[in-house]
């Protein structure tokens, strides 16, 4: 839920950061109805089953992909090391350099991919390793299998990392 407000607290688009997103969006087929032009930082949360190709876009016509889709707004991967680590790997060059081409026998078409990346995780598979009110069930092998699942690269490309405890509901309120 945190991670979804991001986009509010980024600067407002400029025209032609809102005129590029439109296209974006247009060429995707997914401008919505009556919107002549988008005027909010673009969210994108795929689930952690998208494909390598829906993610950074392709297809016999190549279309933008989710990290197209969140150009100058936000990229979330809830659940990161749920995330098959192929797909993950074919981000690398994006998050460095801001763009995707996409080559096909009919067309070879480059997609800006200027995004936030955010990625949410448990600090192991049961998810309670660290916590002061439950104990963690997870062996070490466990927890190195579950690390291994994601790119070490991935992860020295995000640079800000926060470490967060659970709270319960009635402390929040």
């Amino acid at each position: 839920m945190m991670a979804r407000r991001i986009p509010s607290i980024l600067p407002d688009l400029n025209f032609e950061e809102a005129l590029e997103i439109t296209k974006i969006h247009s060429i995707a087929g997914e401008l919505p109805k009556n919107t002549p032009l988008i005027t909010t930082r673009p969210f994108r949360a795929p689930h952690h089953t998208v494909s390598g190709t829906s993610l950074v876009g392709g297809g016999r016509i190549p279309k933008p992909g989710e990290i197209s889709l969140a150009h100058y707004g936000v990229l979330f991967l809830d659940e990161l090391p749920e995330f098959n680590k192929n797909t993950l790997e074919v981000m690398r060059g994006p998050l460095e350099d801001g763009i995707i081409t996409i080559s096909r026998v009919n067309a070879t078409l480059t997609y800006p991919c200027n995004f936030m990346f955010v990625a949410s995780m448990n600090p192991c598979p049961c998810g309670f390793y660290g916590s002061k009110d439950k104990e963690c069930t997870c062996n070490p092998q466990m927890i190195s299998k579950y690390m291994g699942k994601i790119s070490r690269t991935i992860i020295r490309q995000n640079r800000y990392t926060n470490r967060s405890n659970s709270s319960k509901i009635s402390k929040i309120r």
